[in-house]
C-alpha cells in the first residue's frame, strides 16, 4: 500500500464508523451503548495494547466498520480466538486480502509505524476485551 492510500483508508474507516453510529436502527448486538468505554486492564502488555488499539484499531473494530469484526460481537470472534493468538497476530501484521485481491485490512492495520510487538499487544488487548465484554453480557 502506498503512503498516498493510507490516509484514504483511515478516512474510509472513520466515515464507515460514523455512518454505522448514525444509522438510527436501534442498538444491535455489535453496537456499543451510549457512554460505552473499552475495558482497562492492569497488565502492562494489555495496557500498551489498549493504547495501540485506541489509536489504530478502534476505528474499524469498535463497531465493525468495513466488515471488521466488532469487539462486541463475540460469536464472530469465537472461531478466530479458537485458532490462538499466534494465528491472530498474522492478520494485522500482514494484512487480510479479500476475494478480489484487495486489502480488507491493510498490513499493520494501516499504521506502518507500529512494531510487531505493538501489534501483538493490541491483538492481546482485543482478545481480552472481547472475552471481558462477552462476560459482561452474561453477568451484567
Amino acid at each position: 500500500m502506498t503512503i498516498a492510500h493510507r490516509p484514504r483508508l483511515t478516512r474510509l474507516c472513520l466515515v464507515l464508523a460514523a455512518v454505522g453510529a448514525l444509522q438510527g436502527c436501534g442498538q444491535g448486538p455489535s453496537e456499543p451503548a451510549a457512554g460505552f468505554e473499552m475495558p482497562k486492564f492492569a497488565d502492562p502488555v494489555l495496557a500498551e495494547g489498549r493504547s495501540v488499539w485506541m489509536g489504530t484499531c478502534r476505528a474499524c473494530h469498535l463497531m465493525g466498520a468495513a466488515g471488521a469484526p466488532a469487539v462486541t460481537n463475540y460469536p464472530n470472534w469465537e472461531p478466530r480466538i479458537a485458532k490462538g493468538v499466534e494465528a491472530l497476530f498474522k492478520s494485522p501484521i500482514h494484512g487480510i486480502k479479500g476475494d478480489d485481491g484487495k486489502y480488507k485490512m491493510p498490513p499493520r492495520g494501516g499504521n506502518e509505524r507500529l512494531t510487531d510487538r505493538q501489534i501483538e499487544a493490541a491483538v492481546e488487548y482485543m482478545v481480552a476485551s472481547v472475552d471481558y465484554l462477552h462476560q459482561q453480557t452474561l453477568n451484567p
